[in-house]
C-alpha cells in the first residue's frame, strides 16, 4: 500500500507541474495564408502608385504659386 501511495504522489507531483503547459497551448491560429497577404499588398501597392500624380500635381502647383518669375521689359520699335 505504501508503494501504491508513493507512485500515486509522484504521479499527481508529475501532472501538476504539466499543467500550466497545457494550459498554454491555446494558441492564436492563422488561417491566412501567404496568397492573402500576397493580394492585400498588391492591393496597397495599386493605392499608393495612385496617389504618386496626385502629389507630383501638388508640388507642381506649389512651385507654380510660391516660384518668383523675373521678366525683363524689352521695348521694340
Amino acid at each position: 500500500m505504501k508503494k501504491i501511495s508513493q507512485i500515486i504522489a509522484s504521479g499527481i507531483v508529475l501532472f501538476s507541474t504539466a499543467l500550466p503547459v497545457l494550459a498554454e497551448t491555446g494558441e492564436r491560429t492563422d488561417n491566412s495564408m501567404t496568397l492573402v497577404y500576397l493580394f492585400l499588398g498588391v492591393c496597397g501597392l495599386i493605392i499608393f502608385l495612385q496617389l504618386i500624380p496626385v502629389f507630383a500635381l501638388g508640388i507642381g502647383m506649389l512651385k507654380g504659386l510660391f516660384h518668383h518669375k523675373e521678366t525683363t521689359a524689352t521695348k521694340t520699335h
